[in-house]
């Protein structure tokens, strides 16, 4: 007997209602998505102390590597468009620049410089009247005769070189590389700061001037030292052979930082180049390769005048009086003067960094008081030597450093020493440090007796003891 359950099978076959749970998922879909959009503005109201109408930061997420890339290319693009304003050359040309041509400038600030050019070059000029020699009006009162003002603010002209301490310097004493310590702390120094050692301008003009000093450099070791070093050609090209090293450097260029750093490695002498501008009639550092500077920085100086600075370089003391005079004279002789220091420094001193490579003049005093004896006091004596390029007319100034105990010095070496010491004007012996090492120094090399403590070393205006600042006076 067969039964037809015919309820059952429709109630399965009844279609699913998904009307309800379709509305209860939008409905609790759209609730979720306004708790984060609630939660999110919750958020932001917390985090910028309800401020939400102010420019808020936008944080790069890019990786470090784009961002110094992109860092990098926005630092010479800056430096391009700066070139372009402070150029003389450029200066002249952006006066004839088209309008679509400046346009084409990224800088707002750039373009409206140039066109500000534009509009003062279309200004009209006048000649220049400086008054004449007074005649014209006698009733208006001289403020400063022009004697006195040209010994005030131009250094002062010299018909002999010996009033500039100076001394002529023989042809074959320039250059020296005999002495294993010092180039053995060239090596050093130029590996752990070369930066700090090698700078030049940048441009054509010290380009040249390197490439004529490295000439008459490699010229007078071919010539003084043919031992070691002489001219020859490799492959067309002139090099000088270093038979030590076993290495050949070549003598036609491209000449720059490069040429500078084979000159402070081949021979133990610094090296200045100062150029003489047209427009201010002042001389400028053009390039230098200073591995034993004393207590100046050369990355400081390049490029600036040395009227300007010369009271912030303590070696540079009448420089400009004698670059004058050289620049006036202009002959092939060469001249040398001596510059003094005292410094302190172990009698075994391991990091040759420490004893050679000063570029504060605090680091000439590097201790205590306890380090003011005869076995830790040396003499720093710069031989700076002047020559004068024929060619481009640059003067250098080479510098060869002696550093000596004064205890292993020369009798006559010593008085000499002293009497130079007691000659320095106020100013220089104050950053020199005398007030600190004079009694110390002045009282070994004259025998006389030394005191241990600290009001003995450093003199006071009202210090009674006659003995001790005669040492000094």
């Amino acid at each position: 007997m067969v039964y037809n359950d015919t309820s059952s099978a429709a109630k399965h076959n009844d279609p699913v209602d998904w009307v309800p749970f379709v509305l209860l998922f939008i409905v609790v879909g759209t609730f979720f998505i306004w708790c984060c959009c609630v939660g999110a503005w919750l958020a932001r109201l917390w985090y910028y102390d309800g401020q939400l109408h102010k420019k808020f930061p936008k944080y790069d997420i890019q990786p470090l590597y784009l961002r110094e890339r992109l860092a990098r290319e926005e630092e010479k693009n800056r430096r391009e468009s700066q070139k372009v304003v402070d150029s003389r050359h450029l200066n002249r040309d952006v006066t004839t620049m088209s309008f679509e041509r400046v346009q084409e400038f990224d800088s707002s600030s750039l373009r409206k410089r140039i066109f500000e050019s534009k509009r003062i070059s279309r200004l009209p000029a006048f000649e220049q009247d400086d008054g004449g020699d007074g005649s014209e009006f006698p009733d208006m009162p001289v403020d400063m005769p022009a004697d006195e003002y040209n010994q005030q603010h131009f250094p002062q002209h010299y018909d002999n070189f010996e009033d500039l301490g100076l001394s002529e310097l023989a042809r074959d004493d320039w250059l020296t590389y005999h002495d294993d310590e010092q180039i053995t702390a060239r090596d050093q120094i130029l590996e752990d700061f070369r930066e700090n050692c090698i700078q030049m301008r940048p441009g054509r003009e010290a380009e040249n001037a390197c490439g004529e000093l490295w000439q008459e450099v490699a010229k007078f070791l071919a010539m003084r030292y043919p031992a070691r070093f002489w001219e020859q050609k490799e492959n067309g090209v002139r090099m000088l052979y270093d038979d030590n090293s076993k290495e050949s450097y070549s003598l036609d260029g491209p000449f720059g930082w490069l040429t500078l750093d084979t000159m402070a490695r081949l021979v133990r002498e610094d090296f200045c180049i100062f150029i003489k501008s047209p427009f201010s009639a002042q001389y400028t550092l053009l390039a230098g390769a200073t591995c034993f500077p004393s207590g100046w920085r050369l990355r400081a100086r390049v490029g600036y005048s040395v009227e300007s600075q010369q009271e912030a370089v303590l070696p540079w003391e009448k420089l400009p009086e004698i670059l004058s005079y050289i620049d006036e004279h202009r002959n092939s002789s060469r001249y040398k003067r001596h510059v003094a220091f005292i410094q302190t420094s172990l009698p075994h001193e391991i990091d040759l960094t420490k004893k050679y490579f000063i570029q504060e003049s605090k680091d000439f005093f590097s201790g205590n008081i306890s380090f003011l004896q005869p076995e830790t006091l040396h003499a720093r004596i710069e031989r700076q030597m002047f020559t004068r390029l024929p060619i481009s007319g640059a003067i250098v100034l080479t510098t060869r450093l002696q550093i000596e105990p004064l205890v292993r010095m020369q009798d006559h070496k010593l008085r000499h020493l002293a009497k130079d010491i007691r000659s320095w004007p106020a100013h220089v012996a104050r950053v020199k440090g005398r007030d600190l090492w004079g009694r110390a120094v002045l009282g070994f090399i004259e025998q006389f007796p030394m005191a241990r403590d600290d009001e003995s070393v450093v003199l006071t205006e009202d210090d009674e003891d006659d003995d001790v600042k005669k040492w000094i006076s």
